[in-house]
C-alpha cells in the first residue's frame, strides 16, 4: 500500500495550532527540538538583528497564538513548519505508519522536504524563518516575487545535500522529483514566486497509484479539495479531523474507503505576496 504525507501552507494557520498537537512522545520531541533551535537562533543573531532577531528568544510557547499569528511576519509559517513535521513523525514513530511519497502546499513543502531526508528540521526552520521574512518584505514594499525565490535559492545554495530517503512531489513542477536535490531545492525557493500547479502533484500521485493522502495538521483544507478531485482509488485522511489513532487506522490497508469530513473549511490560499501536546 502506497501513502502520501500532505502538509498545508498558509491560510491553514490557526490560534493554538500547536496545543492541538497529537500528543505523543514523537510530537513533544519535534516542539521540544523546534524550541531549542528557535531560542538558539534568536541568541546568534539578536545582537545584529535587534528587535527581529530575539523575537523568539522564548521559543515556541507563544508562537500559535492570535496575536503573533496576526503580528509576526513569519509565526505562521514556523508554526505551520512545526505543526506538520510533528504531526507526520507522531504517525511514523508512534503509529508506524509511513510515507512513500511527499508534498507540500507552500510553506509545507519544507515540511515535506524534511521527511524526505533532504533538510534537517533546524534547516528547514532557517529557511522557513527566512522565506517568511522575505515574503513580508516584498508584501510591504511591493516588491517582485521574484527576488524572494532568488533569495531563498541563494539560501538553499549553502544547504548540504544527502540521499532522498522519499518520494517528494513538487507543487511548482507538479510532478514526482526523487534523487534530485537541487530539484526539490528549486521547486522549495520557486513556491514563493510561481502559481502553485497543486493539482497536477495530485494527479501525479494517482498515477503513481498512491493508495491514501494523510493531511497532517492544522486543518483539512488539503483533503476536502482532493475529496472532490475525483481521483480514483485515493482516499483522503485529515490527522486534525480524525485524531491521530484513528488516521493511522485509515491509513493502513482495510481503512475506510471514504474519510471526509463535515463542514466546510478553509480554502487553500495561494502563498504568492498579497495573497492536545508536550507544549507547555
Amino acid at each position: 500500500m502506497s501513502i502520501a504525507f500532505l502538509f498545508p501552507g498558509r491560510g491553514s494557520q490557526r490560534p493554538g495550532m500547536l496545543h492541538r498537537l497529537p500528543d505523543t512522545a514523537a510530537s513533544a520531541t519535534v516542539l521540544a527540538e523546534a524550541d531549542w533551535a528557535l531560542r538558539s537562533l534568536a541568541s546568534r543573531t539578536g545582537t545584529e538583528d535587534g528587535a527581529a532577531g530575539r523575537e523568539y528568544a522564548d521559543g515556541i510557547v507563544e508562537l500559535d497564538s492570535e496575536e503573533a499569528l496576526e503580528r509576526s511576519p513569519v509565526a505562521c509559517h514556523l508554526a505551520l513548519l512545526i505543526a506538520g513535521v510533528a504531526g507526520a513523525r507522531a504517525l511514523i514513530e508512534d503509529e508506524e505508519v509511513r510515507p512513500s511519497y511527499v508534498a507540500g502546499h507552500g510553506t509545507g513543502g519544507y515540511a515535506a522536504a524534511v521527511l524526505a531526508d533532504v533538510l534537517t528540521f533546524e534547516e528547514a526552520l532557517r529557511a522557513v524563518r527566512l522565506r517568511g521574512e522575505l515574503l513580508h518584505e516584498a508584501e510591504s514594499t511591493n516588491g517582485p516575487e521574484s527576488d524572494v525565490a532568488i533569495r531563498l535559492a541563494q539560501h538553499l545554495a549553502t544547504v548540504k545535500r544527502r540521499p532522498q530517503s522519499v518520494r517528494y512531489v513538487g507543487a511548482v513542477q507538479g510532478r514526482s522529483l526523487f534523487g534530485d536535490t537541487n530539484a526539490v531545492f528549486d521547486d522549495l525557493a520557486w513556491s514563493a514566486a510561481r502559481p502553485l500547479r497543486w493539482a497536477e502533484a495530485m494527479s501525479a500521485l494517482a498515477e503513481e497509484r498512491v493508495d491514501c493522502c494523510v493531511e497532517l495538521p492544522p486543518g483539512r483544507a488539503l483533503t476536502e479539495q482532493l475529496a472532490t478531485a475525483g481521483l480514483p482509488g485515493v482516499r483522503a485522511v485529515s490527522v486534525e479531523e480524525h485524531g491521530i489513532a484513528e488516521a493511522a487506522e485509515l491509513a493502513r490497508p482495510g481503512g475506510a474507503e471514504s474519510a471526509r469530513g463535515g463542514g466546510p473549511s478553509p480554502e487553500v490560499e495561494s502563498e504568492l505576496p498579497p495573497g492536545q501536546s508536550g507544549l507547555a
